[in-house]
């Protein structure tokens, strides 16, 4: 049994460092997490997903409407679809773009900012191939008190073939260490297991607003 656990509590971080060096990072530090010193007090909040009754106020995450080219979204096998956008039009009649992620790709998103309360992750999502048992996994990545970048699940969603909400994803903020006014910088990486799935318009819950 304590050799199983050694394994363990060494693979997790052997893990992790794989994960960092194929998104490009040079190093498991804050510098994965671009944008991470933005100004929290610059986001806009609407009420984007009450038609789905969920009366809370999000916040776009930088560059996740995919409306253009991101140079801050690390795409590994991800790519820009510019000629469809997800079905319901959140962000404006005139949004055609989302991003496609195949089977095994992964994308990571620039750093948001968000608070200590109960922050929560939600996006709009489709599969477009694969089993039923597809999944597309959605981790939080997050710098430690020790300035190491770490990265937790905090979700799943697959095997919907046309445009839906995801559900509600609790970003954990126990976890987090404070950067300042009781907020923490985070980011999200997309990863495709099984099937090809789209994404568009992601947002955040932040519990912190101004």
């Amino acid at each position: 049994m304590h050799v199983v656990s050694t394994i363990r509590r060494i693979a997790a971080p052997v893990g992790l460092a794989l994960a960092l060096f194929v998104l490009g990072a040079g190093s498991a530090h804050a510098s994965l997490l671009p944008g991470a010193g933005a100004n929290c007090s610059d986001y806009s909040y609407s009420q984007v997903f009450l038609p789905w009754a969920d009366p809370a106020y999000y916040t776009p995450v930088p560059g996740g409407d995919f409306e253009k080219a991101n140079k801050d979204w690390s795409l590994v096998g991800a790519s820009r679809v510019t000629n469809e956008n997800e079905s319901f039009n959140v962000a404006g009649d005139r949004h055609h773009s989302s991003l496609s992620i195949p089977d095994g790709a992964t994308a990571l998103s620039p750093a948001v900012c968000v608070g200590l309360g109960q922050p929560t992750l939600r996006m709009f999502f489709k599969q477009n191939a694969g089993l039923g048992i597809a999944r597309l996994r959605i981790d939080v990545l997050f710098d430690d008190v020790t300035g190491s970048t770490q990265a937790q699940s905090i979700g799943w969603v697959g095997a919907l073939n046309d445009w839906s909400p995801s559900q509600q994803m609790a970003i954990l903020a126990n976890l987090l260490p404070t950067i300042g006014a009781g907020s923490s910088a985070v980011a999200f990486r997309f990863t495709a297991l099984g099937g090809d799935f789209q994404i568009d318009d992601v947002y955040v819950d932040p519990w912190h607003k101004p």
